[in-house]
């Protein structure tokens, strides 16, 4: 007796996608579907616009129109006329996709296109990759050198990166690309076909049209093999980073790794711990090899010494036992201060507040040329009336603002004065008298973090 699978491959595929969104959707949730026109997507439009109803599902679609192909307006209109036909809300957006020079045609158009998915008002955004999207995907990684993180491929569900309340779900990624295509024949659906699948320069289309074909005769079942290997994979991926957070417990204080920490740990999980701290602050990954170098460092080099470890997309420092990591920014521009509320210094912002009886006397400023200006050296300053004036230097030093921050801090002058220093205070002589107006600055790093804890105000 032929099995239903077999015998109604169309009602099959439907009761799967059904199965699938009942386990990631809930009743009432907005789905998007990401929709280029071609076979998959079109084949997904259908398949969710027959399997949403009962659900309670809000179904739409978004085209992205990368401008690249001379038939991209052409594609558009055929998704626009598609939606139309299902009463689906559509919505096109189009995109200039920039940054080729670097990582390539594929990717820069998928940045452009993640980027307009980002602005979807929906809970989820509905992707059409089916089961050899994955087989490419591993290999493709593979081939790349990529780690664990890289062998898992693509999940079937996961949080959209960036954007809190949108998630990903991929609902064809156990469907082979014979079976959508046979569904779409039998359902007698419209497509269109990118000529750019063609082009053997890109990588992916090499490996689907030059590579994959020969695995399968040589090897039958090699995307289900594929995409198994990727699932075993991703398991092996969840279970690294439950030990990452397990370790994370231990070794992180305040956003910053504890070095000793990291030196009880073996090479591969004070890695495994780092990459997870850098996936945790949304920063790209470096490569192996500058991780490896970051651990040698960071657990070799002397107590004494100071450690800076470019890894690319970020600065790892060693300072007092601890590891920072800081996005490289620009040197600050020195400007005058007129009043505002805000102002800018490089990526970073500086806050100026009104109070009363703490902070800057006002009535000290006032007629005054005020400078927000960089450290230069040799600068002296007292910010508690019972101690003599000091060295900056040795007043930076004692309270542990690391050398990185001394290099880009602003410092507030008056007159050829130094009044105020962000994690230092305010020079006694310029301090608010009880009850008079104060001015307190504070400066706020890009990341959202106050430098400017206020001593001796």
């Amino acid at each position: 007796m032929a099995s239903t699978r077999n015998s109604s491959p169309p009602t099959d595929l439907a009761a799967r996608v059904a199965a699938f969104l009942a386990r990631h959707v809930r009743p009432g949730e907005r789905v998007a579907v990401a929709l280029s026109g071609g076979i998959d997507s079109v084949a997904l439009l259908h398949l969710l616009h027959e399997a949403a109803p009962p659900f309670g599902i809000a179904l739409s679609a978004i085209h992205v129109n990368h401008g690249l192909s001379p038939q991209a307006d052409a594609w558009q209109a055929f998704c626009g006329r598609l939606c139309a036909s299902l009463d689906i809300p559509f919505v096109t957006v189009r995109v200039e996709v920039r940054g080729t020079a670097g990582s390539g045609l594929e990717a820069a158009a998928r940045k452009a296109r993640y980027a307009a998915f980002a602005r979807l008002d929906a809970e989820h955004v509905a992707l059409a990759h089916q089961r050899d999207d994955q087989a490419e995907t591993l290999l493709f990684n593979l081939l790349r050198g990529s780690g664990m993180a890289g062998a898992s491929a693509m999940p079937s569900a996961r949080p959209f990166p960036g954007r809190a309340g949108l998630r990903i779900l991929r609902p064809l990624l156990d469907v082979s690309r014979e079976e959508i295509a046979r569904h779409a024949q039998d359902r007698k659906l419209a497509w269109i076909e990118d000529e750019s699948n063609r082009d053997l320069r890109h990588a992916r289309n090499f490996l689907r049209r030059q590579i994959l074909p020969r695995l399968l005769e040589r090897f039958p079942g090699s995307t289900v093999s594929l995409a198994r290997a990727a699932a075993h994979f991703a398991e092996g991926e969840a279970l690294l980073e439950q030990l990452a957070a397990i370790d994370a417990r231990a070794a992180m204080r305040d956003g910053r790794i504890i070095v000793a920490e990291v030196a009880r740990l073996d090479e591969a999980r004070a890695r495994n711990l780092l990459r997870h701290v850098l996936k945790s602050g949304g920063l790209a990954m470096p490569d192996s090899a500058r991780l490896r170098e970051a651990v040698r460092q960071v657990c070799q080099a002397a107590a004494d010494r100071q450690v800076a470890i470019d890894l690319g997309p970020c600065m790892l420092y060693r300072h007092r036992g601890e590891l920072w990591l800081t996005q490289p920014a620009a040197m600050p521009q020195e400007a005058d201060w007129r009043g505002e509320a805000t102002l800018a210094w490089g990526a970073d912002t500086l806050h100026f507040r009104h109070v009363e009886g703490r902070g800057i006397g006002m009535d000290r400023l006032a007629g005054k040329p005020v400078r927000i200006a960089l450290r230069r050296g040799g600068e002296l300053f007292r910010p508690d009336a019972r101690r003599p004036r000091r060295e900056l230097r040795k007043l930076l030093q004692e309270r542990g603002v690391p050398p990185w921050l001394r290099k880009v801090m602003p410092l507030l002058w008056c007159g050829g004065e130094l009044v105020w220093v962000p994690g230092i205070g305010i020079d006694c002589a310029w301090q608010c008298a009880p009850g008079a107006v104060g001015l307190m600055p504070e400066w706020e790093t890009a990341d959202g973090k106050s430098q400017s804890p206020q001593y001796g105000a």
